[in-house]
């Protein structure tokens, strides 16, 4: 059967108009600039030095640094330090005073109480007096070693104070990471300051500025980012609503293949970008005055949702009989002409630039879109989209478990965690290769959603490598190395061969047969051992991992 044709789809661009300021503005610098300051931003472990341990800037609504906060914090530990100092020498001189006092009291009441009384009730008094005044000067020596002891104490809580400054410090800029369960982390981290709040209330001021911006960032269009992550074990997250409109949408293709009789079928166009479905949502949501929050999902959002995603997709199709010219079943034999039914699905979606448009987005609006279409929101978006920010290391990439796994391949129904090994390993070599300048954040997930848009597979899910350069320009099949009756020796020599050359490859290694193959990505050679990452387990040596008599054969790609 002849392969199935597919057409490019032109690349879509979304235009960027002038950068407004909006309401939020205060806050979007720690969003977008943390994820690459976060090294140079986090405060060296073995620094002793109490006084320039916040480096670091925290720009926007707080319009102070970590330096300045540091600063403040020492400044105020040191004048609660010497408050306290004087409080305490205040205090030794005037505990006589006060506990003189309150021994006169004490006579004067006992001898109203018995009258004159009797020579023996005085000399009772006078000797209780006496005993008293003692106990007094007792009290006095007591409370002199209690004040050098709470001079000690008071340096140890300032010292304390500075540490848990310096955690917040570092806890502030991991917030501003911009993910739910950092924010998450800070906020629970703020009881455990309980005890250093009471003991020095000026750290309270990192709490408060952790606590405006948790709530500017959740109450904003900035929301949006964090819309993935559960509030409670029932509620509805953003990557569920994708989920369910990508498997609506697949359905929809496979009942227009059910209902039209056809021999092959060619799919034309892509679908729309989920970052421009929900950059238009969320302005839709907001309407400029960010009257609806973004960060949570209930059923009436979620409807609001679909209601973008169908607005922004349709399908349309035909059945055409067409000649098609098909390879012989043996070699020998001479290519020839037959008539088949083709079934033609044309995909037509719209971007976010046109959908500003057509909801007729007032002026708040419109300023609100060009700030979350900025581009220094791109590697956000995956938040939302995946449930996951930061991608992680490639060597931890798998294709199932993951936040990815449930993308489905091409026009099937098989998803990148069923049958995907192949993307996963390909995209990890292009990662390793760090060539990749178009997708941003690049994992599997997003890979595959662009190999998705630039049809790079056939209608049984089969990869066609054209696609990968289509979707990574910088990283091309360059061919194929057949490894079948090979020896070991052989094989390893070949490999060692095409990897020294610079080449990046992966490798089958179940023998190839129908419905039983799996590819792996190899990250290096050593002597006899072939190192690779697995998408399906964690086995790092290839022939420790599977037989070396079923590598069948292994790809060759070329990065620029």
């Amino acid at each position: 059967m002849a392969d199935i044709k597919t057409k490019d789809s032109k690349p879509k661009t979304i235009k960027t108009l002038n950068k407004a300021v909006v309401g939020t503005q205060n806050i979007k610098d720690n969003i977008v600039s943390t994820k690459e300051k976060i090294n140079e931003n986090t405060p060296n472990k073995n620094d002793e030095n109490n006084i320039e341990y916040g480096s670091n800037t925290i720009t926007g609504a707080s319009s102070i640094t970590a330096s300045t906060v540091a600063t403040k914090f020492n400044k105020y530990g040191k004048k609660s330090f010497e408050e306290t100092k004087e409080n305490i020498i205040k205090s030794k001189v005037k505990i006589k005073d006060f506990k003189n006092k309150q021994l006169a009291k004490k006579m004067e009441k006992q001898a109203v109480k018995t009258g004159k009384g009797t020579i023996k009730t005085s000399k009772n008094t006078i000797k209780n007096g006496k005993t008293a005044v003692k106990t007094s000067k007792e009290v006095a020596i007591k409370s002199q070693r209690m004040a050098k002891e709470s001079v000690k104490a008071s340096k140890r809580t300032i010292q304390t104070a500075k540490e848990t400054a310096k955690a917040t410090a570092r806890g502030i800029k991991l917030a501003i990471k911009a993910t739910i369960s950092a924010i998450k982390g800070i906020i629970a981290g703020t009881k455990a300051l309980i005890a250093a709040i009471v003991a020095g209330g000026w750290v309270a001021v990192v709490v408060i500025l952790v606590v405006c911006l948790v709530a500017l960032l959740c109450g904003s269009i900035f929301g949006i980012f964090f819309s993935s992550e559960k509030t409670s074990s029932n509620s509805i997250t953003m990557k569920e609503v994708v989920a369910e409109c990508n498997q609506e949408f697949s359905d929809k293709l496979q009942d227009i293949q059910d209902k039209n009789e056809h021999d092959d079928y060619v799919l034309d166009g892509s679908m729309a970008s989920w970052k421009d479905i929900l950059l238009v949502y969320t302005i839709k949501q907001s309407k400029g005055n960010n009257e609806e929050e973004v960060m949570t999902m209930d059923e009436k959002k979620k409807k609001v949702v679909k209601d973008i995603f169908w607005d922004m997709n349709s399908v349309s199709s035909e059945v055409k009989t067409e000649k098609v010219t098909e390879q012989g079943i043996n070699a020998d034999e001479m290519p020839k002409e037959v008539e088949k039914k083709v079934l033609h699905i044309k995909l037509t979606s719209k971007t976010a630039e046109q959908m500003k448009n057509e909801y007729h987005f007032n002026n708040n609006q419109l300023k609100q879109y060009d700030e979350l279409s900025s581009p220094k929101y791109a590697s956000l978006w995956s938040g939302a989209i995946y449930g996951s920010i930061d991608s992680g290391e490639y060597v931890n990439w798998r294709q199932s478990g993951q936040s990815w796994s449930n993308i489905k391949i091409g026009n099937t129904n098989s998803t990148l965690g069923q049958i995907g090994c192949l993307v996963t390993s390909i995209s990890i070599l292009i990662e390793k290769s760090g060539c990749n300048s178009t997708i941003i954040p690049f994992n599997p997930g997003t890979f595959l959603e662009a190999l998705n848009k630039n049809n790079a597979f056939d209608s049984g899910g089969n990869l066609q490598y054209a696609g990968v350069t289509r979707a990574v320009p910088n990283f091309k099949y360059a061919g194929n190395v057949n490894l079948r009756e090979k020896s070991r020796t052989e094989k390893l020599a070949l490999i060692t061969q095409y990897f020294n050359q610079g080449y990046y490859l992966t490798i089958e290694v179940k023998g190839a047969t129908p419905g039983n193959q799996h590819w792996v990505a190899i990250t290096g050679v050593n002597g006899n051992n072939v190192v690779i990452v697995d998408p399906a387990r964690d086995g790092t040596d290839l022939w420790s991992s599977y037989e070396w008599s079923k590598s069948s054969q292994f790809n060759y790609f070329a990065a620029n």
